[in-house]
């Protein structure tokens, strides 16, 4: 069947097998596949993991978990969204990786690089990119700006990364430099920027500037002299390699690009004549130059400038004279001043021409303002004066803003100006537009008429208006805007602007644009927003086509007779018409009816406004009014339709609810909404019936439902308070009206719907709807039936929607059933039978049928998982679908009746299928309360009868295969017989009655027998299993349906038999009479010889209670359970209970009738000594659950704990430590101990409240049961249970021994330094210090790390805790702390300080005195001995400073640091102080030092005698002081205490040496010729 899998290639074998790889497997994974796996999948976790794995920075802590990852990879086997390619392509990017297709295409490599912040990134994103051509990301950035036109950009790229020819040569390229002109001058640019000393580079630079100018040509200087540039040329030339002069002498021949003709030069040359004679002078008749001039030569003819006077201060001009000024001449010069100058006063004027407004109001504060009489007269003058001077200078922009802000500043407004200004500029472009060549006169002339507009000339206004109409409209045109647009109205305020600010008739121009468009907008726009007057707007109106200009005049509310055109047919016909409305609407005032009147000519003209009129009539019918112009306001067809039902004149007709009922009706049929809509809002606007017409309106046309619900909604509330009186007084419409008519839309909006979707949506808006007049349940079920069909081909028929009811309902989902079902759409159709209310039984049972054929029809019905699979499955989508009972049964029993076999092994898994499938046919069928026992026996009896047969034809194959092994296999596949076993029904009460365990009707041996041989082996086989199983009421049903004696099963029912009293010892049957017998007579031993094997034995049998020798119903019971075969543990259980009765003094039927619990309740509540040992014999023998037991155990403790409590009190428990013990022995009665914890924190909440004592007990019973299991999830519950339970109830309660029992029963003092703090706060801590309260020693260590930790300060507490337990060691810590402390106050201060107050030193220093001499003794006390030692030094140490205060020295030995150490011990006169000081602080000075100070310094012999007496006296040591001799300059005194130091040395090549060293001469002829050393020395010497 697999052999189309061998074409499988690698890649797909791979991705098949992935899915069962899981953790490091995934290394050794094709990266391919398992990268196309993980995107199809879209797990974005683990990609997210290989990736960065993947990174280069990735630090690989041990084995890799994923294998390597590339681009090729990812760019060609990625299988996920466009979402997540683009997310895994940017984690990608961001770490350097790109795939190759974007690599390929530089605009998407754009694309990524934005999505990563840009390509200005340092490092750069992409640093190791190549196109195929060669090119880096650097050259390909470059062209993709050039193809682009991308300036700033490539500058700024350029810029960041300091790119330059040199290390991008691209930018060198001459192809790309003509090509595109600005790129060289960027480049050529850059490079002055980078190096602006170097001339080259600026010449380069001007010639690409001037390749720009000069695209036609190559550039150069003789092109820019052909151009006309010339100054450009000169300037370039200026910095070419050697200058204007090489270029002139045109010696660079090789460079044409600075080569020029001086030809050329010379003619360009010719408007600068100067210029020209200076660079090519005349030459003399032989060639030669003149000599050089300078510049002042050059000026020398011009008159203004005389260089023999001017210019003195110049070195160079070696023309002027002696008497020259030798300074430079300026303004300010007052000599100058004095000969030539004219003082002229400068006013604010002259600042406003040169644009400096700020100046010009300072001048005019300072000379005008300040000085004036009436300043606001003043200010006002000089406002005009700087008007008249802006328009003058309206072109200048820096002078008409100064007068502006200059008006500003003065208070005045500058409004009018600055109009004026832009209407002049206005006028003066368009003018100089159309006559080029006469600006100035163009000007000078708009100058004059401004300066007479300002004057306030209306000739002038009416001039400067024509001509700023001209320029708009001039300016409009050169805008390319239509001209009646919104931006050219826009524009056009500024001539209205100037109209009102000079007062004068507004301009119609735009409004007569507006009519030549027929733009009725515009014009009603404009003359609404700038207020024309009447007259001015109708005088433009003529300029409108003839319709638009008749409703232009109604809507001004003007007859077309007054200015319609003369004579003409239209005017006649409007004058007609307005006569005769004017006439209608007199003769209705003569009337005794007006409205009724004008509502007759409303029908008879179809005039619809003549119904508006009549209901403005106080006596007007509003219904009346309705009619008429809903009537009026439609087409004929319509219109006819709707009268249809009157019989007179329909002028005269009196319209009532009635009429509009039959309109409302027509008009809804025809879906015109609208016009009831407007109807309605004219006339009734309160009206329910129009928020009914706007839902319908919302829905069918619209398609907004959730507007329409709100709209619903609110019809619904106007309508509730129509009813109860609260709404707005509606006499004319009656509530029953509305409601009929609201019902009629309803309905018909339910019959207009086009399509499913729209009924759909309309039944979800009705069945949203509460007290809809509708029927409401009927609208939801119609809503949930259509919410069900939706997207099915079936429909709901359009009948229902307007006839409905609960039959007609259930009729139409019998049909959609049947559809559904034969269309295969099995859900829908359960919940169409759910919401009629139909049973569902047909559907399941099709869907379970159309599902088995399909199995067959597709090969798989062989195969046995299959077929268990789906009978499981049957079975459960008949518990899902809640079918009947007798349904399923019958199913199952038809499907058994079926089942196939041929060959004999397809025979034994027939019947073991058969037998699965009655076996859930009468499990099915026991569910019917109304099911005949005598059914179900039956069933029963088919199953043991498929029993038989397999246990048969099992035998016959030699298998050996039968229930009871198939059971006890360690295969736990998903079999026939365990599925069997899960829904069997032989435990069910109505087949287990007591008739069955009588013994009599068990005597078949001389009946007929019903079976074979080998089905009698096979049926005596599984009646053994069954007994062993302890199922005793099916074996002996089995042994009644098939007539069979089993002598195993007779036993156990004479057991039962003899243990209730049913029968006497002397009425059993023969042979168990005979058995009895011999078990009394044989020995045990004996009999134990002879008894037959069995699967089972009384070796670990536990006896409630010794049995005595004259109980024969004991004895005989234990004979008949020796002689069982099978069913021997039943017996067991019979005897255990018989034992059971005698101890707890009732009959055995009384307790084999109570359930198992019953009896273990009573066991455990019996309070004996044995009960324990009864209990687990009894929970042994009837095998109960473990989680039985803890619920029996837990409620025994809480009833115990809560009796004890009310027999004793609260406080005043005896030994609460030996109860929890016997309560913990009563837990480990269950198996599992972690459940009975669970089960003892669930009884906690059925506590009373006040048991506080009995919950505490129950905690601590708790957390030893999770302690014994280390579950440490009870352990954490237990905890904070106690938190809460300290916190909520015992605290408040002052419940403190109640706290201790909590704390030390539980034991866990680190997780509850709480109760601590609580006891401490009550002062209450006492209480835990008493004896015998921690056995294991553990509490006396938790109070002391609580006190270290939270009460450092304590000292108190500590020592109290410390001596209670004998803690001497902690006794010591605490003393020595305590003496560190003072020592920490005398070091807070500065010593000179304290040596001011010497008492209160000695005393602090007294006190840390006894504290270290108590330290050390409680050390010593605990065999401390460094701790002790160290306490001993330091209190030496303060013994000496004490000594030295006593003795007034003020040497500081206390509180040393170790740099100054050495300092204070050289500065101490003995030595046994400096040992003591030395030994304090563990310090080891350098002794040759302090000798050096002390004996050869000093001479201090005294100090080296007690040296000697406490250390050895080295030959290093003399070494060392010889050396600190040696570099301190030496004294004789210094020298003779050396040489008498050294007579100390007792070794003597030590002594020789140093004395010779140091010119002790004497001292070595002395050690040379002393007999005992002499003869050594000389050795030594000799050596």
């Amino acid at each position: 069947m697999l052999n189309w899998a061998q074409w499988w290639d690698e890649l797909l074998r791979d991705l098949i097998l992935l899915p069962r790889k899981q953790g490091q497997g995934l290394a050794t994974c094709n990266p391919e596949a398992l990268w196309m796996h993980l995107t199809a999948q879209h797990d974005w976790l683990k990609i997210t993991s290989w990736i960065e794995e993947c990174e280069p920075n990735h630090s690989s802590c041990g084995q890799s978990k994923w294998p390597p990852l590339t681009a090729s990879i990812v760019d060609q086997n990625t299988l996920c969204s466009g979402y997540m390619r683009n997310d895994i392509l940017n984690k990608l990017a961001r770490n350097g990786i790109f795939v190759l297709s974007e690599l390929e295409d530089f605009e998407l490599l754009l694309q990524r690089l934005v999505s990563l912040g840009g390509v200005l990134q340092n490092p750069h994103p992409v640093p190791k990119y190549s196109t195929a051509s060669g090119l880096d990301f650097h050259a390909r950035f470059v062209l993709h700006c050039l193809e682009h036109n991308l300036q700033y950009m490539l500058y700024t790229y350029l810029d960041y990364y300091s790119l330059t020819p040199s290390n991008c040569p691209i930018l060198d390229d001459k192809e790309l430099h003509e090509a595109h002109p600005w790129f060289e001058f960027l480049v050529q640019c850059r490079g002055v920027a980078s190096n602006p000393r170097d001339p080259k580079m600026i010449f380069q630079a001007s010639l690409a500037n001037a390749q720009i100018l000069i695209p036609s040509n190559q550039a150069s200087v003789s092109s820019m002299l052909l151009e006309g540039r010339t100054l450009l040329a000169l300037a370039t030339t200026m910095y070419a390699p050697g200058g204007i002069d090489q270029v002139l002498q045109n010696e660079d021949t090789e460079k044409p690009l600075k080569k020029v003709d001086p030809q050329l030069l010379k003619m360009a040359l010719s408007p600068y004549p100067k210029l020209r004679a200076a660079l090519f002078p005349p030459c003399t008749s032989h060639g030669i130059l003149p000599s050089d001039i300078s510049l002042y030569h050059l000026v020398q003819s011009l008159v203004p400038f005389d260089p023999s006077k001017l210019f003195g201060w110049q070195s160079t001009n070696t023309l002027a004279v002696s008497d020259a000024s030798s300074d430079l001449p300026h303004f300010s010069s007052p000599e100058l001043v004095n000969k030539y100058a004219i003082m002229e006063r400068l006013d604010f004027l002259y600042y406003l021409r040169h644009g400096r407004p700020s100046f010009a109001f300072g001048t005019f504060l300072v000379q005008q303002l300040v000085k004036s009489k009436s300043p606001k007269q003043l200010i006002q003058q000089a406002g005009n004066e700087a008007f008249l001077l802006g328009l003058s200078f309206f072109n200048t922009p820096s002078v008409a803003a100064a007068c502006v802000c200059f008006l500003e500043l003065l208070g005045l407004s500058s409004l009018k100006l600055r109009v004026d200004i832009k209407v002049a500029n206005m006028i003066f472009s368009y003018r100089t537009r159309n006559e080029e060549s006469q600006h100035n006169q163009i000007r000078e002339s708009l100058v004059e008429q401004l300066m007479r507009l300002a004057d306030g000339e209306k000739a002038a206004t009416e001039e400067v208006l024509k001509s700023l109409e001209e320029a708009f409209w001039d300016s409009i045109e050169h805008q390319g805007i239509k001209r009646t647009s919104s931006d050219s109205r826009r524009q056009w305020s500024l001539v209205m602007q100037f109209c009102k600010l000079h007062t004068t008739k507004l301009s119609t121009s735009y409004l007569k644009e507006c009519a030549k468009s027929n733009d009725w907008l515009q014009f009603i726009i404009q003359a609404q927003l700038y207020s024309y007057k009447p007259d001015e707007v109708t005088s433009v109106l003529e300029g409108f086509a003839p319709v638009i200009q008749h409703h232009l005049m109604l809507a001004l509310e003007k007859s077309p007779l007054l200015h319609g055109a003369a004579g003409g047919p239209e005017g006649s016909t409007g004058s007609r018409h307005a006569d005769g409305l004017f006439q209608i609407l007199f003769r209705c005032q003569e009337g005794p009816s007006a409205s009724c009147h004008l509502l007759a000519e409303g029908l008879r003209d179809h005039a619809p406004i003549l119904s508006v009129l009549a209901a403005c009539f106080p006596e007007a019918d509003i219904i009346h009014c309705l009619c008429v112009w809903i009537i009026t306001s439609v087409d004929n067809v319509t219109r006819s339709e709707a009268t249809k039902h009157i019989q007179s004149s329909v002028e005269n007709h009196k319209w009532d609810l009635h009429d509009l009922s039959l309109i409302w009706k027509v008009f809804l049929r025809k879906q015109k909404c609208q016009t009831l809509i407007r109807g309605f809002q004219l006339f009734l606007k309160d009206s329910p019936l129009l928020h009914i017409l706007e839902m319908y309106d919302l829905c069918m046309n619209c398609k907004k439902y959730n507007e329409a619900k709100t709209k619903l909604d609110e019809f619904q509330k106007l309508l509730t308070n129509l009813k109860s009186g609260d709404g707005p007084a509606a006499s004319q419409v009656p509530v029953q009206w509305l409601e009929s008519q609201a019902l009629f839309l309803l309905e018909l909006m339910l019959q207009q719907c086009r399509t499913e979707y729209e009924l759909g949506k309309l039944l979800q808006l009705l069945a949203a709807t509460d007290d809809l007049l509708l029927a409401g349940p009927h609208v939801k079920k119609l809503c949930a039936l259509s919410e069900i069909l939706k997207g099915s081909s079936v429909s709901i028929n359009p009948s229902m929607l307007t006839r409905f009811s609960p039959e007609t309902f259930q009729n139409e989902c019998r049909s959609i059933l049947e559809q559904l079902q034969e269309k295969g759409m099995f859900s829908l159709a359960r919940k169409v039978a759910v919401l009629a209310e139909l049973p569902a039984d047909s559907v399941v049972t099709r869907e379970i049928l159309r599902d088995l054929h399909l199995l067959r029809d597709m090969g798989e019905w062989d195969q046995d998982q299959i077929r268990i699979k789906f009978w499981k499955k049957c079975n459960d989508s008949f518990m899902k679908n809640s079918i009947s009972s007798q349904a399923a049964s019958d199913f199952f029993l038809n499907q058994a009746n079926v089942v196939v076999e041929s060959s004999v092994q397809e025979k034994i898994k027939s019947i073991t299928e058969r037998h699965l499938l009655l076996t859930l046919a009468g499990h099915w069928l026991a569910k019917d309360v109304s099911m005949a026992l005598d059914k179900l026996e039956e069933i029963e009896k088919e199953i043991w009868i498929c029993r038989i047969t397999q246990q048969t034809l099992s035998a016959d194959e030699g298998s050996g295969r039968s229930r009871c092994s198939s059971c006890a296999a360690v295969n736990g596949d998903f079999t026939f017989d365990n599925l069997a076993k899960e829904f069997s029904f032989s435990k069910l009460p109505a087949l287990n009655t007591p008739n069955y365990l009588k013994v009599e009707g068990l005597e078949f041996r001389e009946c007929q027998q019903t079976l074979a041989g080998d089905e009698e082996a096979a049926l005596r086989f599984l009646l053994g299993c069954l007994l062993d199983e302890g199922s005793v009421h099916e074996a002996s049903r089995v042994c009644r349906y098939f007539h069979f004696y089993s002598r195993d099963v007779s036993l156990v029912l004479h057991c039962r038999a003899l243990a209730s009293g049913e029968a006497d010892l002397d009425k059993l049957h023969t042979d168990i009479q005979a058995l009895v017998a011999a078990e009394k007579t044989q020995e045990s031993s004996a009999s134990q010889q002879s008894r037959v094997p069995s699967t089972s034995s009384l070796e670990d049998w536990t006896h409630i209670a010794d049995p005595s020798l004259d109980d024969q119903i004991v004895l005989s019971l234990k004979a008949l359970t020796d002689e069982c075969v099978h069913g021997r543990n039943y017996c067991r259980q019979v005897l255990c209970l018989y034992e059971l009765s005698k101890e707890l003094n009732c009959s055995y039927s009384e307790m084999s009738a109570l359930d198992p619990e019953k009896v273990l309740r009573a066991i455990l509540s019996s309070q004996q000594a044995e009960r324990c040992r009864r209990a687990q014999a009894f929970i042994t023998t009837q095998g109960l659950q473990p989680e039985t037991v803890a619920e029996l155990v837990a409620k025994e403790v809480v009833q115990e704990l809560l009796a004890s409590s009310e027999g004793k009190g609260q406080k005043q428990v005896s030994n609460p430590a030996a109860e929890s013990q016997a309560f913990l022995q009563l837990a480990k009665l269950c198996q599992d101990h972690t459940l009975v914890g669970m089960k003892l924190l669930e009884k906690i909440s059925s506590v009373p409240r006040g048991e506080l004592s009995c919950i505490t007990e129950l905690l601590i019973l708790a957390h030893n049961c999770f302690s014994l299991t280390c579950h440490m999830e009870g352990i954490t519950r237990v905890l904070q249970a106690a938190r809460l339970l300290t916190d909520e109830h015992l605290a408040p309660n002052d419940e403190y021994g109640l706290m201790v029992r909590l704390l030390t029963g539980i034991g866990r003092y680190n997780e509850m330094t709480y109760i601590f703090e609580l006891l401490h706060e009550k002062h209450y801590f006492e209480v835990l210090m008493r004896k015998k309260l921690d056995p294991s020693g553990t509490l006396k260590t938790a109070l002391l790390d609580y006190i270290k930790r939270c009460r450092p300060g304590d000292s108190e507490k500590h020592n109290m805790i410390a001596l209670c337990f004998s803690m001497c060691r902690e006794i010591g810590e605490n003393h020595e702390a305590a003496a560190c402390i003072q020592l920490k106050l005398i070091e807070s201060q500065p010593w000179e300080e304290s040596l001011q107050d010497v008492a209160n030193l000695k005393k602090l220093l007294m006190k840390a005195l006894t504290l270290f001499i108590d330290a050390a003794e409680s050390y010593s006390k605990d065999s401390c001995v460094r701790q002790a030692l160290r306490c001993r030094r330091l209190t030496k140490l303060i013994t000496l400073q004490l000594h030295f205060l006593s003795t007034g020295q003020s040497t500081m030995l206390i509180n040393r640091s170790r740099q100054n150490l050495m300092e204070c011990i050289v500065s101490l006169p003995r030595f046994y102080q400096a040992a003591v000081v030395a030994e304090a602080y563990e310090f080891v000075p350098d002794w040759a030092e302090v000798l050096y100070q002390q004996v050869i310094a000093k001479g201090d012999f005294t100090y080296l005698e007690e040296f000697k007496q406490q250390r050895l006296l080295k030959p290093a040591l003399f070494e060392e002081i010889a050396k600190k001799c040696k570099q301190h300059p030496p004294t004789d005194g210094a020298l003779r205490n050396l040489k008498r130091l050294l007579a100390y040395c007792e070794d003597i090549s030590t002594y020789y040496r140093l004395a010779y060293d140091n010119k002790f001469y004497d001292v070595v002829n002395m050690l040379l010729k002393d007999a005992q050393t002499g003869c050594c020395l000389n050795d030594m010497l000799s050596n």
